[in-house]
């Protein structure tokens, strides 16, 4: 099983990496792109979350899946159970309308989700569905 793990692990990072260089999501602004930089995005969404707006509070998803990560070989438990954190926090975001896009803060609403977003919560799912599948799977041969 440590082998279809790795894979797994692998795979969900690559796609994490590649959600880096793609728009996450457009405003309803001249500067349309300014605030869904992935990267930028990465390392100062904590901010938004302090600043205020639901919406932000969904960075907080990226913590959890890198404990997630960290964890899978050393306990599969805290790897699914954060994993399925990340997985819900990151599939909340598709139910807010408004973003942080200022430090004052202003809000923009959220025009469009791009290409980004959809990777990033793709490689989030994807680990954590792979994870419990191979627990469901370890599970039936033990028994």
């Amino acid at each position: 099983m440590k082998k279809q793990k790795k894979i797994i692990l692998i795979a969900s990072i690559v796609i994490f990496i590649v959600s880096l260089t793609q728009p996450a999501f457009y405003i309803d602004r001249t500067d349309y792109d300014a605030w869904s930089n992935p990267i930028g995005i990465i390392f100062i969404g904590w901010l938004g979350a302090i600043i205020g707006g639901g919406s932000a509070l969904t960075w907080f998803a990226n913590p959890l899946i890198l404990i997630s990560w960290l964890f899978v070989i050393k306990s599969e438990k805290i790897a699914i159970v954060s994993g399925v954190l990340a997985s819900i926090i990151s599939f909340a975001f598709l139910f807010f309308d408004k973003i942080v896009s200022s430090e004052a803060p202003t809000y923009s609403l959220i025009t469009e989700y791009k290409l980004g977003y959809w990777l990033w919560m793709i490689s989030i799912c994807l680990f954590t569905l792979g994870i419990i599948i191979i627990r469901i799977i370890k599970n039936q041969k033990e028994k």
